[in-house]
């Protein structure tokens, strides 16, 4: 009974998915180490375990919250949720105690880490925004992804915090612009977004959970287009001043991808194209900082 109710939580953790919250925080790393030529492994680590144990509980209670919606949906390795609550494995308040485990953990890493002085201040303010930010995505009273804002929340997350959280563990500061050269990975995270939540639309329309693929309907295929257009326009753009052509060509190397998956997006019942470009997009990303 014990290695059941253990791997049922290992399963409500989203194994498939933790691994992008790594992708992303090594963007930021990525970044600042091309800017520095240096790379803290301490601090990198800590705020690293630092934003994995704020996922966990984002996860958890992602799990909680969508008991209703995950009992109807299909459940696959990146949408549908785990199946583990609809089927009754363990009870949801499980999966609440292990949001608020999470969430403890979080805290008392990030205050130990501050105490000492191995993550900057700014890091800490970075951390308590996305936890935040993580726990009303789905929790009440905000519920963000029932509001047509989970989308947003979750791009920002993953497509400016937790890069931003890597950036700052190595240099320890941040500038507006750094912010703003990030704006092209929030859409990116987009593209993925729009396509899991896509394959949950009916489930999610069914018990009145209004995600912005609900909202939309068939026009979530327009903004799918103007994401794509942002992702690999933006650093065009940026490389006037702020991206190195190196990161700008390696970006557009993912190009054929995220074309393929704006043609496939609304004729099937898969997010495999939309995952794959927001890998890729991060991966290139990555190389193109450290290698430029």
């Amino acid at each position: 009974m014990l290695i059941k109710q253990l791997t049922a939580f290992i399963a409500m953790s989203r194994p498939a998915i933790l691994p992008s919250g790594v992708l992303a925080f090594a963007v930021g790393v990525a970044m600042a180490y091309a800017e520095t030529q240096e790379l803290p492994v301490a601090a990198v680590t800590v705020a690293l375990t630092v934003t994995m144990l704020a996922n966990l509980a984002a996860h958890f209670a992602d799990e909680y919250a969508d008991v209703d919606t995950d009992t109807l949906a299909r459940h696959t390795l990146f949408s549908g949720g785990s199946g583990v609550l609809p089927a009754g494995v363990i009870t949801p308040t499980h999966a609440l105690y292990a949001a608020y485990s999470c969430v403890l953990l979080t805290a008392i890493v990030l205050l130990a880490a501050l105490g000492v002085g191995l993550l900057a201040p700014l890091a800490g303010w970075i951390a308590v925004l996305g936890t935040i930010g993580g726990w009303y995505y789905s929790m009440p009273p905000l519920a963000l992804e029932r509001r047509g804002l989970g989308e947003c929340d979750n791009a920002l997350l993953g497509g400016v915090l937790m890069p931003l959280m890597g950036y700052v563990a190595v240099r320890g500061t941040a500038e507006l612009s750094t912010v703003v050269l990030l704006l092209p990975m929030f859409a990116a995270v987009m593209i993925c977004l729009l396509g899991v939540h896509r394959v949950d639309r009916h489930a999610d329309a069914l018990v009145g959970k209004r995600s912005l693929v609900v909202i939309l309907g068939t026009h979530s295929r327009q903004l799918h287009h103007w994401c794509t257009t942002l992702a690999y326009g933006l650093p065009l753009l940026f490389s006037v001043w702020l991206v190195p052509m190196p990161v700008a060509l390696a970006l557009w190397c993912t190009s054929p991808l995220a074309l393929y998956a704006t043609w496939r997006y609304g004729h099937d019942e898969t997010a495999l194209p939309d995952i794959a470009v927001m890998v890729a997009y991060m991966g290139a990303w990555i190389a193109g900082w450290v290698f430029s």
